[in-house]
């Protein structure tokens, strides 16, 4: 039978690893453009892609009717919010499942030295 401190370990590895592994897959918006990792962000394709945009040149921004008909594009915005979307929930899973794959760890170490 497993005990509590077991099943509190493997979740917490489980957890750690659940946000690693989010921590390091890529991560795309909408028309595929990549934009890195929550790791690393490469935010290239998506500058590159405002760049080929005809609303985002200064040009366009400075006459006010074509600046109105001509559509913005803010893909390195919208790389940046889903990076930090990213980091928003595997951060901390990945450390809740350190806290509790240590925790059971600590609770081991008590227990076999004391001589339980």
């Amino acid at each position: 039978m497993i005990n509590v401190r077991r099943l509190i370990l493997l979740g917490g590895v489980i957890l750690f690893a659940a946000g690693v592994i989010g921590l390091f897959v890529p991560v795309t918006i909408s028309g595929g453009i990549g934009c890195g990792n929550a790791v690393h962000s490469d935010l290239s394709a998506a500058r590159e892609q405002d760049d080929r945009n005809v609303g985002n040149s200064p040009v366009v921004q400075q006459i006010p009717i074509a600046n109105q008909l001509a559509p913005r594009s803010e893909f390195v915005s919208s790389c940046n919010s889903a990076l930090g979307n990213r980091r928003l929930w595997t951060i901390p899973l990945a450390l809740v499942g350190l806290a509790g794959a240590g925790w059971a760890i600590a609770q081991r170490r008590d227990k076999s030295a004391a001589g339980i």
